[in-house]
């Protein structure tokens, strides 16, 4: 598994990849609302005659209220230098197929198999059964999703008085805050969001969106812009973009062919999962004394990462923010500097091949699906963010995490992670040796079980409750004017 890396060193060549349109794509898809507190407001369209005219009047509405890419990252950088509360109210908009249908757009709504279906007509395949659904149920399903982020919540209220108040011709189907936890943790007490696909792609002429340094050519063969962030063709998270190739980690895949509408868009992925945090510490508890072995290690075996972040397949429980990611299962990750390297981790000795972050992310090991080129087609980008309160606060609160995630291919990136990956006992890597569930999310009608370093363990309760929640389409910022009616550049 180990070899020799070679020293020279050269950062990933940007000139070849896609200037991004960053003042049409929405700053909740790239780079992201890094606000402290958000807002959800779903809306249902009405019945019968009508719908059209409301939707498009909303959108009329909403549309110049959409905060851009490029704006998002002159936002995320003031952040960074100067802290939260420097910057107002952050807005995205989401539309369901039902939404694109009423407003004439057929093939827009088609342009996924999942995406046209919707996520209650899909559930089955996610959940063994749609029971208790809060977000989304039949009849209130989620038309149009807005998305209010900021770091003052008064100036969050105002924004979202008007989509709540009667008048506009649509129904409030759900409403929702949240809101970032001490440390970006959720509510099991792990340190969350960490791991991401950096896109390839151009701010301007001579800057890539994913700041690049030099690196020594990667056993892996995957490209890197830093250690641990490697680098994914656009078109895996924005329509009419480079698409990953399933052969190749560094050139482009085939292109799409989609609708002119769908360009700079992207499908949403939007669940609602609570957190039964009592629920998860007396189990895993339970299960440390019967190894035996102490529920602080039993609990990270499940996770695949120390409550800081920092990941089991590193020997450090100190890792800089260069090393968190800078690892492989079935390759060294080598020193690069000042950044220490990692050893390889294939048979599960350190991170356990049940670990949730082992199921939805293998990294550098191939899988039923294929090889370790073709994983990289299966990534997402999230952007979810905590709800409710911690639980040592206010045990008897409602608490969990909004998931949502951003990609092309609804069934081919989050429904492989979940349901192909997270809900199946598969025989990755090794042929005819079970893995596990993911006994964080995994859903399944019998057990969970999972073989861990200290031996096996099984539960049958539920430590995350699906809620409900929408498969949505984020248009690009002239898609929502064209939809809206409304000229363009006004």
């Amino acid at each position: 598994m180990t070899a020799t890396v070679p020293a020279a060193r050269h950062a990933v060549d940007a000139t070849n990849e896609p200037l991004l349109e960053l003042d049409e794509i929405q700053a909740h898809i790239v780079p992201g609302f890094p606000d402290t507190h958000q807002r959800f407001v779903g809306l249902r369209l009405p019945d019968g005659d009508g719908q059209a005219a409301a939707a498009r009047a909303m959108l009329a509405t909403l549309t110049p209220m959409v905060t851009p890419a490029r704006a998002g990252l002159r936002h995320r950088s003031r952040r960074r230098a100067l802290g939260p509360g420097h910057d107002g109210v952050s807005v995205a908009v989401a539309l369901s197929s039902r939404c694109l249908r009423v407003l004439g757009q057929p093939g827009l709504a088609m342009i996924d198999e999942a995406f046209g279906a919707g996520m209650g007509k899909r559930s089955g395949l996610l959940d063994p059964a749609k029971e208790g659904w809060e977000v989304g149920a039949p009849g209130a399903e989620l038309d149009i999703l807005i998305i209010l982020a900021g770091d003052d919540e008064s100036r969050l209220a105002e924004a979202e008085a008007p989509l709540l108040a009667p008048g506009h011709g649509l129904t409030v189907s759900h409403r929702q805050t949240a809101y970032r936890l001490p440390g970006d943790i959720e509510h099991f007490g792990f340190r969350d969001g960490i791991s991401q696909p950096s896109l390839r792609g151009r701010v301007d002429a001579a800057t890539p969106l994913a700041a690049r340094q030099p690196m020594p050519a990667m056993r892996d063969g995957r490209a890197y812009a830093r250690p641990g962030d490697v680098l994914v063709w656009p078109g895996q998270f924005l329509f009419g973009q480079p698409t990953q190739s399933d052969s190749s980690t560094t050139r482009p895949g085939a292109p799409r062919t989609d609708p002119a509408l769908a360009r700079n868009g992207s499908l949403l992925v939007y669940r609602k999962l609570a957190q039964d945090v009592a629920a998860f510490r007396g189990d895993t508890a339970a299960m440390a004394a019967a190894l035996p072995v102490d529920a602080g290690t039993l609990r990270a075996w499940l996770v695949g990462r120390r409550p800081d972040g920092s990941p089991l397949v590193r020997d450090e429980t100190d890792p800089s923010p260069a090393e968190i990611n800078h690892f492989g299962y079935d390759n060294d990750a080598p020193p690069i500097g000042e950044v220490r390297g990692a050893r390889a981790d294939a048979d599960g000795g350190r991170c356990p091949l049940a670990a949730h972050i082992r199921k939805v992310n293998p990294r550098d090991q191939e899988t039923d699906q294929g090889s370790q080129e073709n994983t990289l087609t299966m990534m997402i980008l999230r952007r979810g963010i905590t709800y409710g309160p911690l639980y040592d606060e206010d045990p008897a609160a409602d608490r969990g995490l909004l998931f949502l995630c951003y990609q092309t291919d609804i069934d081919r990136q989050f429904e492989t992670l979940a349901r192909r990956w997270a809900n199946k006992s598969d025989e990755r890597p090794s042929p005819g040796v079970p893995n596990g569930l993911d006994m964080i999310i995994g859903r399944t009608r019998g057990p969970r079980e999972a073989p861990l370093p200290g031996g096996h363990v099984s539960t049958m309760i539920d430590y995350v409750i699906p809620k409900g929640g929408a498969y949505l389409f984020t248009p690009s910022i002239p898609a929502l004017r064209a939809l809206s009616g409304v000229p363009d550049g006004r």
